[in-house]
């Protein structure tokens, strides 16, 4: 009896906890950037970071860091877009952060999202409701 309780309390904690992670903020699985905004961030992106992070976001400066991979992934798991929005904005490009302004990073955000397989969706991905979409790597 004690262990058909154990197994039932468990069994409703974990719906707790996946329906407060659900009502918490969008999925990054569902869309939370736009197809417009990738493509503005992938130009972007060419132009001021594919120097050191490669055009197909595999790093070509042995100082830099892979930004597809299991490696990112594992990098980027259980952070939310808004710390990764502000470690980009503040760090990049090398000696020169903050320099492109926050729509520009957020855009570059949204490229790195897509061409990581994230699917687009429907409003633009801005610094505010990055805050609340945590990182999780896709299965």
């Amino acid at each position: 009896m004690k262990g058909a309780a154990a197994a039932l309390s468990m069994l409703l904690l974990g719906a707790l906890v996946a329906a407060a992670q659900n009502a918490s903020g969008p999925s990054i699985a569902s869309g939370v950037f736009t197809a417009a905004q990738a493509k503005r961030g992938d130009d972007a992106y060419q132009a001021s970071c594919s120097g050191c992070h490669g055009s197909n976001l595999r790093a070509t400066d042995p100082e830099a860091v892979d930004l597809t991979g299991p490696g990112f992934r594992a990098k980027w798991n259980g952070k939310t877009l808004g710390e990764r929005f502000e470690t980009i904005r503040d760090t990049m490009p090398l000696g020169n952060g903050n320099s492109l302004g926050d729509k520009t990073y957020m855009d570059i955000l949204a490229f790195i999202l897509q061409f990581n397989e994230f699917p687009p969706g429907n409003q633009e991905l801005v610094p505010e409701t990055a805050k609340q979409i945590v990182f999780v790597q896709k299965p």
